[in-house]
């Protein structure tokens, strides 16, 4: 970016006029296909398109374009070929442009022996002045016969066309050729390439990478004015290269990799007026390099490679024409005094980023002319007051970017008609009172990123050791001011900063060096450690308009700090620390400037606007001004002039505002402390802490839990300029109020707080005339006399009454009060949690009552223990019941206190229950589960499939069938049953009529370790997380099945009186059991241990009948109610007699299936 900043201005105009005849006209107002012009003609197969302004475009062919064509008559014609596709210009279609300014090949490779004219024919082109070759290196290499034909051509640009090998006779035809544009296109040149272009006026040789040009090679080219090596690769050249160049007027040798210079390199030259060398390696310039150069006016070496440490001494000397020097970044760390010497018409010169720590003052002495001086990002300290006193013609002048301290009063003196100064990134401590005395058109100063102060602008510094020194050193600065000579005076006042060390005296006077700048517009002091905001910029900088003083030290501002006289100013204030910002006086102002005479009309134009945020506000009442015009609240005159930015400021205390937008502020919330530190005369008790309030003029007097027996002496308010008093007295020991006249600030007390006190009684005497508020909760007031009531009720100030949480004896004493506090219930704030002593609510009272003698106290009391005692067993027993209701009813069904029957939807069902296992649990079912199930006193009918299914039906239908005709199915969850498929059809089988009944038909017996319910199949592990299941080995697990089970109601032997069973249906049952109310069924026989929790063991096997000899299996006796068939148990209600087995499987008409695998398995 830097390097194109410096090329010489002819190059840069040339290449915009090369890139305006290369560029693409842009197609715009489309008009489609016209009948007219260049369209009319014979298209071929290709398409035409014209738009307005008679440039039309042309694709051959139509349907996919390998050429295209856009033509504008008798200015410009383009040819332009797809890249990588076959190009037949026989096909285009013969055109008759006639003549044309400029000619554009791109990407179309020519062929040999074959000039462009006739390559281009069919464009009927008769006479072409500029022609412009890009992006052709696909083609033959270019000859002197491509440019047969042109002998009247002016401009030429070869670009991106990459010759390797230029021919001495290339432009052979072209003895007109005015303009040769080469960019990227050679990279070496036969000596007499340009032997034939004896008119040629421009040459553009850049980012070729051209490594040498040979002595002479350029002498035949007398016309030629610019000459462009830009971005080569150049590192030495011959001090003949530049013969026979007299006519030479601009020159670039920028970024190319030169590292010393002939001193007779220019000598040829003498019409040389711009010389760019910038970019180079440049270590030292010979003497003498531009003597010869009286015509140059512009010469740029800035950012050197390298470093140049100095110049020589005559290397500006004596060019009167001279006019930019640029030096910028290359190193310098001195310079003679005399390198500008006799060169006085130079109007801008650079000698930033250079390491520069100090300059002769003889340096710009014969510079009257110059405008822009530039000593920025150097490491000067100190300037003399000698150096600029003759440039009286400086605009701008950039001293950022040092290590200055100081600007005395005479730096600056001859810069009358200095508009721009840049101090900022310096270590300015101190600027003269009188620094800008001589600068009145100063528009922008720059001071941000110092170290100045508010004192930095207004010091005197003295070697004075007494007062009386300080005195005579002050008097002879002020009578050294008033002298006639001012210069004298500066350098003097200059001296004695100097001269000053740490330990002096300092005297400070009104006013700052800003006092002079009337026309000042920009001011930067941001980053500096600035305390307050300057007077002068309010009443003399007439014209500011930005005045940044971010990152300061200011605590506060008041109205007065806002009055800017300016038009439409804005001043940056955010990130101070802005404490305190007082508006109190601000409309005052306002008026007082509009009742000026002669100021209004201005004063109506001028609106300053104010930035605050990101600044530590302290929200107390100094910023209630500030809160009443964030909320709109003061007069249009303020608003009118006054625009202050405040939308993100925030309160950094008090604690209890902190964090708080202050635009969110109620200005009753601001407070301040009446006493301060520094106040002589204190007005607070000394146990409180009392603040004032502006938004109502109250004085807020807190003693608040400091064990006071007795209210303190108040301050008069009045006395001090406020109003009334507001009280806080909460928790402390308080038990009477002062009467009127004991305590001369407690008449003005017009807020009373008084809770959590021992106040017992009051009267009339006691209360403030304008009390408003009182609050006298959680005393010990037991009653108020009439006086009283009567006071309150006729009192027109007090509107806010609270009286809970005192011991109200309730009787005809308190009649009063009650009567009061019915009329004015709005008035009392808790008149709702008013409770008499015996605990009634106040306003629920009638007055009947409080007035009656009848002792129903102790009755009502008596009553409300007995309700509160039986509502406790009630809430016991329902907690209880809640929790434990399913063991509760096992309980009283196992002892026959409860009983269930089936609903009758299941009197048709022919089993009581269905049972599936796994063949694997088998033992458990045949010696454990079904003989207790079977037997008495449960006698249930269970469907199992040994016994039970008809064979040879298929196993599905059998399964869905028996689950139909059961009312319940038992699962024996285990281990085996998770991996049995037949056993999980016969879980959803179940599970699926429960969902279509709504009735819960599946027990499940977890036999064994069954694992994580978790990682069981989705659906069992989802009714297992949903219902309750049974575990064998739970010591009530057969009152839980049997409780489970259906319990159709029977018949008995013996029964109550009356006989029979009443049933009622329970509701809202989770397995939609009826409950047995009033069982006259005699209590069932307790089973035995052996019977109902035995372990898992196989029982006896019972041995057969020796003596049978038919073949047959016998049935031993046992014991009542028991029989063994093979080895199986079963109970029954009544003894059977001795049963034969026929050998055949059949007993009693039904197949018994004893087989070791259950069909259900796999």
């Amino acid at each position: 970016m830097n390097r194109v900043r410096y090329r010489p201005l002819v190059v840069v105009t040339a290449t915009i006029l090369l890139a305006v005849s290369s560029a693409h006209c842009f197609l715009t107002n489309y008009r489609g296909l016209d009948v007219v012009g260049l369209c009319s003609a014979n298209m071929r197969n290709c398409s035409c398109k014209s738009y307005t302004g008679s440039e039309s475009e042309i694709d051959c062919p139509g349907d996919d374009p390998t050429i295209q064509l856009r033509i504008e008559p008798l200015q410009s014609a383009e040819v332009k070929c797809r890249r990588k596709r076959h190009h037949d210009f026989s096909q285009m279609p013969q055109l008759a442009i006639g003549e044309t300014k400029r000619l554009t090949i791109d990407y179309c490779p020519l062929v040999a022996n074959r000039s462009i004219l006739e390559q281009m024919d069919f464009l009927g082109a008769m006479q072409v002045k500029l022609l412009s070759l890009k992006n052709n290196a696909n083609g033959a290499p270019l000859e002197r016969n491509h440019f047969r034909g042109l002998e009247a051509l002016d401009r030429l640009t070869i670009s991106n066309v990459k010759l390797d090998d230029v021919l001495p006779d290339l432009f052979a035809h072209l003895p007109n050729l005015t303009w040769l544009d080469l960019r990227e296109s050679v990279a070496k040149l036969p000596p007499s390439v340009f032997h034939t272009l004896p008119s040629l006026r421009i040459l553009d040789l850049s980012l070729n990478g051209i490594q040498e040009l040979l002595p002479r090679q350029l002498e035949k080219l007398g016309e030629l004015r610019l000459l462009s090596l830009w971005r080569n690769e150049l590192a030495n050249l011959s001090r003949h290269v530049f013969t026979g160049l007299q006519q030479l007027e601009r020159l670039d040798l920028s970024a190319n990799k030169l590292e010393h210079l002939p001193s007779e390199l220019f000598v040829g030259l003498p019409n040389l007026t711009e010389l760019a060398l910038s970019n180079n390696c440049l270590r030292a310039l010979p003497k003498g390099l531009f003597r010869a150069n009286r015509e140059l006016k512009k010469v740029k070496l800035a950012f050197q490679q390298t470093t140049m440490e100095t110049l020589p001494p005559d290397l500006f000397q004596n060019l009167p024409a001279l006019e930019h020097v640029d030096l910028e970044r290359i190193g310098l760390v001195k310079l003679p005094k005399t390198v500008f010497q006799g060169s006085a018409n130079i109007r801008e010169l650079s000698l930033a980023a250079n390491r520069l720590q100090s300059l002769p003052p003889e340096l710009l002495h014969d510079q009257h002319a110059l405008q822009m001086l530039d000593l920025g990002s150097n490491q000067l300290t100190a300037l003399s007051i000698r150096l600029l006193q003759n440039t009286v013609e400086l605009r701008v002048l950039r001293l950022s970017q040092n290590r200055i301290s100081q600007i005395s009063a005479g730096l600056l003196r001859s810069l009358e008609k200095l508009e721009q100064l840049y101090l900022n990134d310096n270590q300015l401590h101190t600027i003269g009172l009188y620094a800008f005395r001589n600068t009145p058109n100063l528009q922008t100063l720059h001071l941000q990123n110092n170290q100045l102060t508010s004192h930095s602008f207004n010091m005197i510094k003295t070697k004075a050791k007494t007062d009386t020194e300080t005195e005579s050193a002050v008097q002879a600065v002020m009578q050294t001011e008033s002298a006639v000579n001012i210069e004298t005076n500066t350098e003097t006042e200059m001296e004695m900063e100097e001269e000053a060390d740490d330990g002096v005296e300092v005297f400070v006077r009104d006013g700052s060096a800003f006092q002079y700048l009337h026309n000042l517009r920009d001011l930067d002091l941001s980053y500096n450690f600035l305390s307050t905001v300057f007077r002068d910029l309010l009443v003399n900088a007439h014209n500011l308009e930005r005045l940044n003083l971010t990152n300061n030290n200011i605590t506060s501002l008041t109205a007065a700090n806002l009055q800017f006289l300016s038009q439409d100013v804005l001043v940056d204030l955010e990130r101070n620390r802005i404490f305190e910002i007082n508006l109190a006086d601000i409309e005052q102002l306002m008026e007082l400037q509009d009742n000026q005479p002669g100021t209004v009309e201005k004063l109506e134009r001028t609106r300053t606007r104010i930035l605050l945020n990101e600044n530590p506000l302290n929200c107390n009442c100094i910023v209630y001004t500030l809160a009443l015009y964030l909320k709109h609240q003061l007069s249009n005159k303020v608003y009118e002039r006054l625009h202050l930015v405040a939308d993100r400021l925030t309160c950094q205390g008090p604690e209890q505002l902190h964090g708080m937008l202050v635009r969110d502020l109620r200005p009753s919330e601001l407070l301040c402390e009446l006493d301060t530190p520094s106040t002589q005369i204190r007005h607070c008790p000394a146990a409180c802490n009392c603040f004032v309030r502006p938004a109502d003029l109250g004085v807020v007097v807190k003693c608040n839990g400091q064990g006071l027996t007795q209210i303190p002496t108040l301050p008069n308010p009045c006395s001090f300029g406020y109003r009334f008093i507001e009280l806080h007295v909460e928790n402390n020991n308080v038990t009477e109020l002062p009467a009127i006249g004991d305590n001369d600030g407690w008449s003005a007390v017009q807020e009373l707080y008084a809770s959590n006190n021992s106040i017992e009684e009051l009267s009339p005497a006691q209360l403030p005339v304008g009390l408003r508020v009182l609050d006298l909760t959680r005393n010990k007031l037991t009653h108020i006399a009439e006086p009283l009531t009567d006071w309150m009720a006729q009192s027109p100030t007090l509107t806010a009454i609270r009286l809970a949480q005192n011991a109200w004896v309730c009787s005809c004493e308190t009649a009063s009060l009650l009567a009061f506090a019915l009329a004015n219930h709005n008035h009392i704030e808790d008149f709702g949690r008013i409770k008499c002593a015996d605990g009634r609510a106040f306003g629920a009272t009638l007055h009947s009552e409080l007035c009656s003698t009848e002792p129903y106290t102790a009755i009502i009391l008596m009553v409300c223990m007995i309700l509160l005692i039986v509502a406790s067993m009630v809430a016991l027993l329902s907690l209880l019941y809640y929790n434990y209701h399913l063991e509760l009813k096992v309980w009283l069904f196992r002892h026959g206190l409860f009983r269930v029957v089936e609903d009758e939807l299941d009197q048709d069902k022919q089993y009581d229950a269905f049972l599936s296992y796994s063949h694997k649990d088998e033992s458990f079912v045949t010696e454990h589960l079904l003989p207790v199930l079977e037997r008495h006193p449960l006698n249930f009918k269970i469907c199992w499939h040994m016994r039970d299914w008809v064979p040879g039906e298929m196993i599905t239908s059998q399964i869905l069938s028996s689950v139909e005709k059961s009312r319940r199915t038992i699962i024996v969850l285990s281990s085996n049953f998770l991996v049995s498929l037949w056993g999980q059809l016969e879980f959803r089988t179940a599970h699926l009529q429960s969902m279509n009944e709504r009735r819960n038909r599946v027990i499940i017996i977890i036999y064994d370790d069954i694992g994580s319910i978790d990682d069981l199949e989705p659906e069992l592990r989802a009714y297992l997380k949903t219902n309750t299941y049974v575990r064998w080995g739970d010591p009530w697990f057969w009152d839980k099945v049997r409780y489970a089970m259906p319990h159709p109601p029977r018949a008995h032997s013996k029964g109550a009186s009356g006989g029979g069973l009443f049933v009622r249906k329970l509701q809202s049952s989770v397995d939609d059991k009826l409950e047995l109310i009033k069982p006259t069924a005699p209590q069932p026989t307790a089973m035995t241990a052996d019977t109902m929790a035995s372990p898992l063991s196989p029982q006896p096997s019972i041995p057969s009948d020796p003596n049978n000899s038919s073949g047959k299996a016998t049935v031993s006796s046992l014991p009542p109610h028991q029989v063994v068939i093979n080895s199986l148990h079963y109970q029954h209600q009544q003894q059977r007699p001795q049963l034969l087995i026929p050998a055949n499987g059949h007993i009693n008409g039904a197949f018994l299936i004893n087989s070791n695998a259950k069909q259900s398995d796999v």
